[in-house]
């Protein structure tokens, strides 16, 4: 049975109920349509995800390995009211970035709503409480002003720059310190 995460996150006058649960096979359509998607091409990049037979494929050779050898993976967002599955929020460990990263994606029709900023921090949370990280980072591209906007809010500090090991591309480096992250969330 898939272990289903339920929250509200409150955000000024705007709560968004999600709930997260871990990527199985039967999303390869979601994360086809996410991979695909204009955003996801240019702010992350391309994973050769040409159909849903592809995003299988994805599932199964790099995210379910990523579970039994680390103990995480992506999880699907879901909103919570209307049981639509938005996105995925995960946990990573790659190379080119010391430590625990976050990462988000929504589909482009849910952008907007909150949703990265609902599910990130349950993922800093699993970082922190379940992994024992110190530090949490993420990484983003300059031109995604969202993402930037949405690890701000929840806390992250710009930090420079990283490249990674595949590529050429500076990322932007964002960190959070535990306990910068428990005086915040008390």
């Amino acid at each position: 049975m898939l272990k289903i995460l339920s929250f509200t996150r409150m955000d000024k006058a705007v709560a968004r109920p999600i709930q997260l649960r871990l990527v199985t096979e039967q999303d390869a359509p979601l994360l086809y349509d996410l991979m695909t998607g204009a955003n996801w091409l240019s702010h992350i990049g391309d994973r050769g995800i040409k159909t849903v037979t592809d995003a299988k494929q994805y599932i199964l050779d790099k995210m379910h390995p990523e579970l039994s050898v680390k103990g995480f993976v992506n999880h699907v967002i879901i909103d919570a009211e209307t049981k639509e599955e938005v996105g995925t929020c995960s946990l990573h460990n790659r190379e080119g970035v010391e430590g625990l990263d976050v990462g988000y994606a929504i589909l482009e029709s849910f952008e907007g709503n909150g949703y990265a900023t609902a599910s990130a921090p349950k993922v800093v949370e699993l970082a922190i409480h379940t992994h024992g990280a110190e530090i949490v980072r993420a990484i983003t591209t300059d031109s995604n002003t969202g993402s930037c906007r949405v690890l701000e809010k929840i806390g992250f500090q710009h930090d420079g720059y990283v490249q990674l090991q595949k590529g050429n591309e500076q990322f932007k480096l964002y960190v959070l310190a535990k306990k910068e992250w428990k005086q915040n969330n008390s």
